[in-house]
């Protein structure tokens, strides 16, 4: 039994294994440390990619007491957070620095806690896939240790964070006070009693989840972390996490707290409606470049919560496809910064990319479709999320939350089209930026970029693969 049980968690025990093997290896050959980062956990990412495209066939399962499910839902999560964090690693610079903060032995750890959160199905096996996410990401923003901007960023995101966790410890305490169980199995009971006390407990929770997601008003974490961090620390904390944070509230409210529904349903949609509209209108006086892209991040968040609040399996698979999309949109916009930027120039504001078009015209043309792609312009894939989550809004009869996403997705392409402007059409006097980047991240990330112009044009695989992991059979409708 104890066989059967461990095969549906071969993925979590590779990536624990390479952590060892990569604590060992720069314990013992310091020599190594520069490459065996990005060698091991590139190889360690195939690897689980192969056992999850394996394990997409079997049946859900409850395993180790129902406290961990592998179904659909967590075997395509674990599959996305796969391929994002290979994408990480391969658009990350091998430089010293890296090696030195240990960055991809972090970003493993954290890795290991979307895992959890994924194919949790207890209240206590959530909050350790949490804390083992949170604590990752601390590291990660505090690795630059002669910056003191990454230091005072991270001892911010620590103290909201450690805030955060306590509102979410304290919703599942008054749960267990309630009901005596962490179950989420016996939660997902539409019959259950929705007392005000219930209610109260999941608001605490819903303030946990803000906090992941980098939603309104638990943002400002986002863009001071950001800021702080290098551009592959940014590259990471912009994209994984919020695959995790996604697996959290598909676990705690999408298929559990049934008979709560109307109720938190109005918390996300609030919260949701208020980082769309902070976070856009924030963004149009950044002049940092991953400042704007962390407030442009708070106002897309804003997209993807709108669309769990619909309350419907429609809403919850438009949900997923705009997070996905944004992530590789997300993706494409720090690789573009940390292919640019080398040990002698770190591309920081809108100034830094003046002609960029001239210098690096390729680069250019990548970044471009990432920003259109990020305003929702055909026929580049962002697009087609904006419109699928404004389509199940007006089907659902939202139609003051549709108009109000429209606008704000017209506020923001003023601040995504002026960094396009500063590309293309401001001159500079400084010299060519020297390229400091190896051919697997140029490769990288012209891949990733060309996908967002194609599967603009063929975004069904995309669709079927957010329908196939999104339960028929949630009880929300």
């Amino acid at each position: 039994m104890l066989i059967n049980e461990l095969y549906f968690i071969l993925p979590e025990l590779i990536i624990t294994s390479c952590i060892c093997l990569l604590v060992l290896i720069n314990s013992l050959a310091k020599n190594l440390r520069q490459y065996s980062g990005v060698l091991i956990g590139s190889a360690a990412m195939m690897a689980c990619i192969f056992v999850s495209l394996i394990l997409f066939s079997e049946n859900s399962v409850d395993i180790f007491n129902n406290h961990f499910r592998v179904d659909n839902l967590s075997t395509g999560l674990k599959l996305v957070t796969f391929i994002t964090t290979l994408i990480v690693i391969l658009g990350t610079n091998t430089d010293k620095l890296n090696a030195d903060s240990e960055i991809i032995l972090i970003e493993l750890f954290a890795v290991l806690g979307v895992l959890i959160l994924c194919s949790a199905n207890n209240l206590l096996t959530l909050y350790l896939g949490l804390e083992t996410l949170t604590l990752s990401m601390y590291g990660l923003v505090a690795s630059k240790r002669s910056s003191e901007i990454a230091t005072e960023s991270a001892m911010k995101f620590f103290i909201q964070g450690a805030i955060a966790s306590a509102f979410f410890l304290y919703g599942t305490s008054l749960i267990y006070g309630l009901y005596q169980t962490l179950s989420l199995t016996i939660f997902s009971n539409p019959d259950i009693n929705n007392s005000i006390e219930l209610q109260l407990a999941l608001a605490f929770i819903i303030c946990g989840i803000a906090f992941k997601f980098g939603a309104f008003p638990f943002h400002s974490w986002v863009p001071d972390s950001y800021q702080g961090s290098s551009n592959s620390v940014a590259l990471f904390i912009s994209t994984v996490p919020k695959i995790g944070a996604f697996a959290l509230i598909y676990r705690l409210l999408i298929t559990s707290f049934i008979a709560v529904t109307e109720f938190w349903t109005i918390l996300i949609l609030v919260l949701g409606l208020m980082s769309l509209i902070f976070g856009n209108l924030i963004a149009i006086s950044q002049s940092n470049l991953k400042r704007l892209l962390g407030y442009s991040a708070i106002g897309h968040m804003g997209f993807v919560l709108i669309a769990i609040s619909i309350g419907s399996l429609e809403g919850v698979q438009a949900s997923l496809f705009y997070l996905l999309i944004y992530i590789l949109m997300t993706s494409v916009a720090f690789m573009c910064l940390e292919v640019l930027s080398n040990k002698n120039r770190s591309i920081v504001t809108l100034s830094d990319i003046k002609d960029l078009n001239s210098s690096h015209p390729w680069i250019a043309l990548i970044m471009l479709f990432s920003m259109f792609s990020m305003v929702g312009i055909p026929p580049f894939i962002g697009f087609y999320a904006k419109w699928i989550v404004l389509s199940e809004l007006l089907n659902a009869g939202m139609l003051s939350v549709s108009i109000t996403a429209i606008i704000m997705s017209v506020i923001a392409a003023f601040y995504y089209l002026r960094v396009v402007w500063y590309m293309y059409f401001e001159k500079t006097e400084l010299p060519v930026m020297q390229k400091g980047s190896t051919l697997i991240q140029k490769s990288t990330l012209s891949i990733i970029g060309v996908m967002i112009l194609l599967m603009g044009l063929y975004p069904s695989p995309m669709i079927d693969f957010c329908k196939s992991i999104i339960s028929p059979f949630i009880l929300i409708d």
